[in-house]
Formats: structure tokens, C-alpha cells, sequence
């Protein structure tokens, strides 16, 4: 069900026909029988007019006093609200039902049947109206023109003889006693109505009447009639008098003063009516602009319900709402309202009826009339209107909100900021709207234009304009989205810490926008350009620019980010990832710059930007230059509010970064090494959060979550696997830093951050038996294999990497010094003049034994005395940790000439696969103590150890001495069961 299907306009709504002059009849008007007939027939007056409760009070009591069945009725009534109010309908009311013209069928829906059983003789009635009399003339009546109120209604209530009376008073402007006017009224039934007394006492405020004016007089001569009704039994007057906000209010307080002052003289006070209530708008609205009996419609309570059940869901999914928007009151709201959104009836109600231009009931129905008949004519599917159904981009609504109601200055910002006009360009809530292909930028910005026409509103929340264009069906995302995007686009919506609100005053948004439309493109892309130098700076990555024709080189140390500019790509400004590699990329790639093939190839990445994010990124970085050049505009700066300078100041900020993020994303295409050349990723959406000062880190994280980086934190390669990767160049003695090399040269493999790693690989692939190791000092002790452990190996050229079973046996080869098969080092090796031949003693396996070995092979030698002991292990598995408390129990008792360095590089395996402790340690024991608790927990698990003790003795000890045989002692007790022992000796004997 919608309203096209459950609602009828009246004929008069839908033809267009419902103009200013056939909803705003005077009282005189209907009196003189010039009215249209919507207000001069009864039938069709009653059949448009809501019976409101201040409606059926005053005819019970006017008609009740003059009837003579409620004898007790106040004699004065007095009807008080705004202008538009419905003052005039109520009065206009009471003089057709005075003159017996509200049909049988009717009367109990207006007024109580009894009220009128009483004398059916029909009163007199008259009727003054302020703002169709003058200061001293008034419409003839029975050829007499009076000059005076009194003289006017004197006319009306009796004719020339009851003018006769106060002829006199008439002519001398002075107003009459209540006498008088009681001889006037002769004792029949005499209801008197004076409508908007105030507009004429403006003007009869400048008319001398000796020392006062006709404006008192014209006071006194109230004061004299509501005594004299007061005082006769069947006389009625009714008298309107405006609020405080209208244009006359001035005046209206002199009247009330006047009622006032008279009720105190009165046995009887006077009872003051409103004509209608908050909670009768929307039904009198509803009634003269629907035939349909909107109060029985079955549909209300259907349409009510779905609404309320929109507003539980849009607010449980996120929305922000006002709290009287949820739950069964906010039905019962619907209902009451309805088929309007009681949003739309507050504003009309509680802010346009504030302004003096807009009467209450009258300047509603002109809108509502007009927005009622473009719906129909437009077959618009709706189930409540809402303020945005007000279509401002109907010229005559937009002048009805604007120019009407003495806001011409308005006319622009209804042009710019809310609705297209016929011929003109798109609004920015019309830009809002086609960006996001969606209705929601208009709505809100026409609600929140409705809710700033009052004078000095402090701003609508935006949960409130959520709630005044909310409906089934509406997505609660796309409508926060679109209120983000108006206040980021509109030049006259201003948004605070109370609310939103639309004034003639510029927005922050437009002198930003001007101050943009200064920037010359080349500025902009010279601080692009600038931003994108400072955004990607050397990290483990060595970052080249491409625009300041930086040179590649082609090595196997470095590895480098080549990053690209938008020039490079010509007017494209940028790549499409989804096409093929661009040459120049592919050329820098496969090229070493001093021409020939590059080697090196696995030790470069690209970045470049994406052709699509070029724009968006130049008109972030526009906007940037455009707020701090209104930051540093002292002139500009002053004719801001000091909470504008603080937004400039903030946005300026913020600008900084959505720039940066901008750049960054606009270059976000990555090329990576792979087995057939080169692959394409995109880069994951920086946002101000993961914004990074070197977002050269931030490729190096997305390298590692495609897994192409060997670096820290990675997980350790299988030799096995690499020794197949690397093929038949390893099935020969290779440097081990070929091993650094093939990495580099090999697109199929990671690319080295961390050479560590490689070390490690060494490591693993000797004890897996992959390869086997020769440092360089050469012989069987200088050898690590699977089976005999030696030397830790280390990058070099000097170090070997052999394939399995290539190390001698021990005691199989000649002595390079004597040319004898023997172990251990050579006795003879003593040349001439007594030189000797080593001075660095080796031994490995258990601790005791091999450092027992090395010392007897120093004292052999001839040797006296040792400056250094340095004892290493290399351990992987559970009891790696106890190796390595074994290794740090060797220094005890190396006496007080010792300097102890330990080097620990441990690596732990968490129990989630990808997570790794690393800790690389190189300090005194001292250093370490902080270490040792935390190291020994987590080496209670699988893990990898590599470990020295280096023992420096500042003056030689003795080989046999005590510190020495201390040292011995303690390996033999408590050292590792697998280690590396090299004892330094001085010089000769």
C-alpha cells in the first residue's frame, strides 16, 4: 500500500487551484458573501475543517451564551496563537454555525447537540478585522461610513439607529461607555467578533486624539464593550490576539494588557482559547488537502508499524538516531501525524511558524498544496511525506522558502547546495547523489535547509535529520555516507558540535575550494612529487627514484625499491596491472645500466603508480596546499570565527595525511621477480591508520606475505630443497658466498634481506649432509660435515661449500709442515731462526677431551703461554638449551687478567608455525644476566643455537698455569658435549 493507492487529493489540490486567496479568506470576506466558495458554503467549510478541540470549545461556548443553554458560558473569548494559527477559520466557523448553517449529520462531530436547543432566534453578528480597516474609515454600511470600531459594529449590530447611539463618539474618535454600547446591543443575542485588533492599533497608534491617540481610545472602547457583554446575558465577544513572535506582537501585549485590566473588573474572567493544538496540525492539514477519511484508514497503522520497524533495525545495525524514534512510541507518533512524517509537521509547526512571513496554517498548506499535487502528478511511491517531498527544486517552492519569508539571500543556497533548478547545473546534493547512486544527499540537505530558516538555529544533530528522511527499506550506511558528503561539498552547510545548519554565510568547504581554484596544477605536482620522495626512503630495501634517472647497479650486495613517477608514464599517468609489464620497467629489469644483460635480477622490486588513483591523488594534495595556504593568511585568518581558525587548523592537519595516504595509494603497483619475469600486485589501500613514515616498509611487509623474502623472522629454508633448486653449479667446490650469489641471480628463489639466513642455510645443509664446509685455513680440523663437526661455517670467498663426501679422513693426509701422516699438529713444525710455524691450536667434540687436545698440542708445539680460548657450539633440536648453558659454565676461574664476550643466536619455534623468537646477543656476562631467566624458558623447546665464549686474557697466561687448568677443569665438569675449541698462543718459547 502507498498514499497514491490509499489517498484523494481534493480536486482543488490537484488541478492547482488551491491558491493563496481560497485558503486565506477573511472573515469580512465571508460576511459580504465575497469569499470563494470553499469559505462562503457551509457544506464545503465544514467538510475541509477539522473539528479541533479549541474548534468545538468555542462553539459550545460562544453558541451556548448566546443560545442561552450554558447561561454560565464566559461573555468575552479569546483565541490566541500565531499568525496562521487558525484564528480566523475558528472565527469564520462560529459565524456560520451562529447563523444555523452546520447541518444536523454534522453537530456532533463539532460541537455538543445539546448547545443548541436552546432560543432559536438568530443573533446579531458583527465583525471588525484589523487589516482590512483603516485609521478613520471603515465600509460603508447603510449609506453611513464610520469612522471608529465602535461606530463600525454599532452599524452591524443594529443599523443606523444603533449608529445613532454613538454618532457622536464616532465623529469625535472618543471612545464610548458601556452604556451606550448596551443600548446598542438591545437586549437581543449579539455575537461580536474582532479579529487581529492589533494591526490596526499600529495604525491608529499615529492618529492625535487631543492628548491621546485613536489607539487608546480604541483600547478604552474594549474595555467599555467586554463590560458591557460582561454585564448582558446574552452577548458574546470573541477576540483573537497573536503570539509573541509575530509582527504586531507589540501591540497584541497592549490588548492583552487591556483584557487583563478588564477581567480584574470583571465578576467573571474572560477564557482563553487556542485556536488549535500541535497534536490538530497535521489533521487539519490532512483534511483540507485529502478527501479521504484519514483518521478510519486501515493502511495508518500497517504504515506506522513498518516505519517503526525501519528505525529498531536501522538503529540496531549502527545508525544514529533520537531516541523517540524507537520503540512503539515512535508508532504511535506515525500514527498521530499521519500521512505526513511528524518530523515534517514539527518544523512547519515549531520552526517556519516562527516567522512572521509564514503564517502557520496558511504557509503549510501553500507548501503542502504544491508538494501534494508533484507527487500525484509525479505517481511518486511513498508511504509518509517528508520534509525532502518539499521539492525545492520547484521554483515556487524554493521563492515559498526563501524570498516569501524574507530570506531572499537564501535563494543561492537552495541553487548551489540542495536542488538542481530548471536549466541550471546540479547542486552538490545532486553530485553527492550521482556519485554514490543514491537519493539520500538530497533529502538530507532539504530536511536540514527546513530545520535553519529560523532565525539563529543552533544546528540540527545529525541524528535527527537521519531520522526526518529515514524510511523502509533505506540503507542506514549509504545515508551517514551521504551526510559526510555534503559536509564535505556544500558551500553553505555549516556542521559543529550542535549540529548542521545551512546559512548565506560561506563554509569552510567554499573558501577552501576557492583558495584551491588558485593552485596551478604544477604546484600541485611538484608537493605530489615531494610527498612521494619523503614517503619511500632506504629501509632494508634501497629505494631509486626513476624520475631523478638514479642509477640501478647490478650486484649481489644491496637490494633496491625502483620506484616510479606518473611523468614516466606520459599522459596515461601511471599503469594498468592488469596489462603487460611497461617496457621501461622491463628494460631496467633485464639491463645493467652500463649496458649487457643484468645478473643480478632477483635483487630488485618496482613500484609504480596505478593510472586509475591519479586524479583522487592530485586533488587530495590540492586540497593540502589549499588549507595551509589559509593557515598562513593572517588576513583571511581574521575574518574567520576563532572556532573556523581552530577547523582550518584541524583540517590542515588531517589534509597532511590524506595527502600522503593519497600519493600512496595512487602508487601501488608492485612488480616482483618471479620465474617467468616479472608478476603484478596490487599494494593493500593505505588508510590513516596503517600509514607507515617509511612506506618502504610497508612493501617489504606485502614481499613477505607473498612469501619472496628471506629475511629476519623468516622461516628457515630446506637446504635440501635449495641444493635441488641450485643444480649441478654446487656438484663442485663452490666460495660460499656463490651461495649469496645464486639468490641474487635466481628470480625462482627470495630475495636476501638478511644474509644471516644464508649462514644458517650453511649451517643446516653440513648437518643435514647437503653439503660440507671447508674454512679457509684448510687441513682435516678446518672441515664440518654430518658426521664430524668442525668450523661453523660463514660467507666468504675464501670458505668452501663441498658436495657430500669430499672432506679427507683425519690422518690420511701428509702434513703440509713435515710431509708425515699424523694427528694433531705438527711437533716438527718448527722453521728456521726458530719462527713458529702456528699459533692457533684447533680441536672439536666433547669440551674436556678437545680442549685437553688443544692445550697439549700448544705445549708440543713448544708453546709456553695463551692470550685467547675461544669455544663455540652449533646445536639444533630440544637440548639446545642445555648445550648452551653448558658453553657459558666454561669461564669459571680464568682469573681476573680474563675478558669474557658471549655470542648467543638463538632461534625459537612458537607453536603457531609462522611465529619465531629471534634473539642475536653478543655482551659480557654481565649483559646477559638479564637474559639468561627469559632465554632458558623458551629454549626448553624445539630450537637452533649458535654460541661463543671468547676468553681474551689481557696478559698471557701460562699454558700450564692455573687459569688455564681452571678452564680445563670446567669443561671437563659441566661443557658442552659438541664444540669448537681455538686456543691462541704468544709468541716463541
Amino acid at each position: 500500500m502507498t498514499l497514491l493507492s490509499a489517498l484523494a487529493p481534493r480536486k482543488d489540490v490537484l488541478v492547482g487551484t488551491l491558491t493563496e486567496s481560497r485558503f486565506a479568506a477573511g472573515l469580512e470576506d465571508v460576511i459580504a458573501g465575497r469569499a470563494a466558495d470553499a469559505y462562503a458554503e457551509p457544506s464545503k467549510f465544514f467538510a475541509q475543517t477539522y473539528p479541533s478541540e479549541g474548534l468545538r470549545t468555542l462553539l459550545n461556548e460562544a453558541l451556548g451564551r448566546l443560545l442561552g443553554t450554558r447561561p454560565d458560558a464566559a461573555s468575552v473569548l479569546r483565541l490566541e496563537t500565531a499568525f496562521g494559527g487558525g484564528k480566523t477559520h475558528n472565527l469564520i466557523a462560529l459565524y456560520h454555525a451562529a447563523r444555523g448553517r452546520l447541518t444536523a449529520e454534522l453537530v456532533p462531530s463539532f460541537m455538543d447537540p445539546a448547545v443548541l436547543a436552546g432560543d432559536s432566534a438568530e443573533p446579531a453578528v458583527a465583525a471588525f478585522v484589523g487589516t482590512t480597516a483603516g485609521a478613520s474609515t471603515f465600509p460603508g454600511i447603510a449609506g453611513v461610513a464610520a469612522s471608529t470600531p465602535w461606530g463600525y459594529l454599532a452599524l452591524q449590530i443594529a443599523g443606523t439607529d444603533g449608529y445613532e447611539i454613538v454618532r457622536q463618539d464616532d465623529e469625535t474618535l472618543s471612545a464610548p461607555g458601556s452604556d451606550q454600547l448596551k443600548r446598542v446591543f438591545g437586549g437581543r443575542p449579539v455575537l461580536i467578533l474582532i479579529d487581529e485588533i492589533a494591526r490596526y492599533l499600529s495604525s491608529a497608534a499615529a492618529r492625535k486624539v487631543g492628548d491621546s491617540t485613536l489607539a487608546k481610545q480604541t483600547l478604552a472602547f474594549l474595555m467599555a464593550l467586554l463590560e458591557a457583554a460582561d454585564s448582558s446575558e446574552r452577548v458574546v465577544v470573541v477576540i483573537t490576539t497573536a503570539g509573541e513572535a509575530d509582527a504586531f506582537a507589540g501591540d497584541t501585549e497592549a490588548v492583552s494588557a487591556a483584557l487583563k485590566e478588564v477581567s480584574s473588573l470583571l465578576a467573571r474572567k474572560e477564557l482563553v482559547l487556542r485556536a488549535s493544538g500541535e497534536a490538530d496540525l497535521p489533521k487539519i492539514l490532512a483534511r483540507r488537502l485529502f478527501e479521504t477519511d484519514i483518521e478510519h484508514l486501515p493502511e495508518r497503522l500497517a504504515i506506522a508499524s513498518k516505519y517503526a520497524d525501519a528505525a529498531d533495525a536501522a538503529h540496531a545495525a549502527g545508525l544514529d538516531l533520537p531516541t523517540d524514534m524507537l520503540g512503539a512510541r515512535f508508532a504511535k507518533e506515525i500514527e498521530a501525524a499521519f500521512p505526513f512524517h511528524p518530523d515534517l509537521i514539527r518544523v512547519l509547526d515549531k520552526r517556519l511558524s516562527t516567522i512572521p512571513n509564514f503564517q502557520r496554517t496558511r504557509g503549510a498548506l501553500r507548501l503542502l498544496a504544491r508538494a501534494v499535487r508533484r507527487i500525484w502528478d509525479a505517481g511518486q511511491d511513498l508511504d509518509l511525506i517528508h520534509l525532502h517531498h518539499i521539492d525545492l527544486s520547484d521554483q515556487v517552492l524554493a521563492e515559498e522558502l526563501s524570498s516569501r519569508i524574507d530570506r531572499p539571500l537564501y535563494e543561492p543556497v537552495i541553487r548551489v547546495d540542495i536542488a538542481q533548478q530548471s536549466g541550471g547545473a546540479p547542486s552538490h546534493a545532486d553530485e553527492v547523489d550521482a556519485r554514490m547512486g543514491t537519493p539520500y544527499g538530497r533529502r538530507l540537505a532539504t530536511a536540514a535547509y527546513l530545520f535553519s530558516l529560523t532565525r539563529d538555529v543552533p544546528g540540527v544533530p545529525a541524528s535527527l535529520l537521519y531520522g526526518a528522511i529515514l524510511a523502509p527499506g533505506d540503507d542506514q550506511n549509504l545515508i551517514a555516507k551521504a551526510l559526510d558528503g555534503l559536509e564535505n561539498t556544500c558551500w553553505y552547510l555549516h556542521a559543529d558540535v550542535r549540529g548542521y545548519r545551512f546559512s548565506t554565510e560561506a563554509s569552510l568547504v567554499r573558501l577552501i575550494q576557492e583558495a584551491e581554484d588558485k593552485i596551478s596544477g604544477g604546484k600541485v605536482r611538484e608537493r605530489a612529487t615531494k610527498i612521494l620522495s619523503e614517503q619511500y626512503k632506504d629501509s632494508a630495501l634501497k629505494v631509486r627514484r626513476a624520475w631523478e634517472d638514479a642509477k640501478v647497479p647490478d650486484n649481489s650486495e644491496d637490494a633496491y625499491l625502483v620506484v616510479y613517477h606518473w611523468d614516466d608514464f606520459g599522459d596515461a599517468k601511471g599503469v594498468d596491472p592488469a596489462k603487460r609489464v611497461p617496457q621501461k620497467i622491463v628494460d631496467t629489469y633485464e639491463r645493467a645500466p652500463a649496458g649487457g644483460v643484468r645478473e643480478f635480477r632477483n635483487r630488485l622490486v618496482f613500484l609504480a603508480p596505478n593510472a586509475q588513483l591519479h586524479e583522487p591523488m592530485l586533488k587530495a594534495v590540492r586540497r593540502l596546499m589549499a588549507l595551509e595556504q589559509l593557515k598562513t593568511t593572517p588576513e583571511l585568518l581574521a575574518s574567520l570565527g576563532e572556532d573556523k581558525r581552530g577547523e582550518v587548523a584541524k583540517q590542515s592537519s588531517e589534509a597532511l595525511g590524506l595527502a600522503r595516504v593519497a600519493v600512496c595509494n595512487h602508487v601501488n603497483v608492485l612488480y616482483v621477480p618471479d620465474k617467468k619475469g616479472l608478476e603484478s600486485t596490487v599494494l593493500t589501500t593505505v588508510t590513516s591508520a596503517s600509514l607507515l613514515p617509511n612506506q618502504t616498509d610497508a612493501v617489504i611487509a606485502s614481499l613477505d606475505a607473498m612469501d619472496k623474502l628471506l629475511r629476519d623472522g623468516s622461516k628457515p629454508l630446506d637446504p635440501a630443497w635449495v641444493g635441488t633448486k641450485l643444480g649441478a653449479q654446487f656438484n663442485t667446490a663452490q666460495p660460499t658466498m656463490e651461495l649469496a650469489r645464486a639468490f641474487a641471480r635466481r628470480p625462482d628463489l627470495k630475495l636476501v634481506l638478511d644474509r644471516e639466513k644464508l649462514v644458517n642455510l650453511l649451517v643446516a645443509g653440513v648437518r643435514n649432509g647437503v653439503w660440507e664446509y671447508q674454512a679457509p685455513d684448510g687441513g682435516p680440523a678446518g672441515w664440518s660435515t654430518k658426521t664430524r663437526p668442525g668450523p661453523t661455517p660463514r660467507l666468504g670467498e675464501d670458505a668452501l661449500m663441498h658436495p657430500p663426501g669430499s672432506a679427507p679422513e683425519i690422518g690420511t693426509e701428509p702434513c703440509p709442515l713435515c710431509g708425515k701422516v699424523h694427528e694433531g699438529v705438527c711437533a716438527e713444525g718448527l722453521g728456521g731462526g726458530g719462527e713458529t710455524k702456528a699459533r692457533e691450536f684447533a680441536a672439536n667434540g666433547s669440551a674436556g677431551p678437545a680442549m685437553v687436545n688443544a692445550r697439549q698440542a700448544a705445549v708440543e708445539a713448544g708453546r709456553n703461554t695463551a692470550t685467547r680460548l675461544r669455544v663455540s657450539v652449533s646445536t639444533v633440536g630440544d637440548d639446545a638449551g642445555k648445550e648452551l648453558q653448558r658453553l657459558l659454565t666454561v669461564p669459571a676461574g680464568a682469573g681476573p687478567k680474563a675478558r669474557t664476550i658471549y655470542r648467543v643466536d638463538a632461534r625459537v619455534q612458537l607453536d603457531d608455525p609462522s611465529h619465531v623468537v629471534h634473539v642475536d646477543f653478543t655482551g659480557t656476562p654481565g649483559d646477559y644476566g638479564v637474559l639468561r631467566e627469559p632465554l632458558r624458558a623458551l629454549l626448553g623447546r624445539q630450537a637452533s643455537v649458535t654460541a661463543s665464549v671468547d676468553i681474551t686474557w689481557t696478559e698471557p697466561v701460562e699454558l700450564q698455569g692455573p687459569e688455564l687448568a681452571a678452564v680445563v677443569t670446567a669443561s671437563q665438569s659441566t661443557g658442552p658435549t659438541k664444540c669448537d675449541i681455538r686456543l691462541t698462543t704468544e709468541g716463541d718459547a
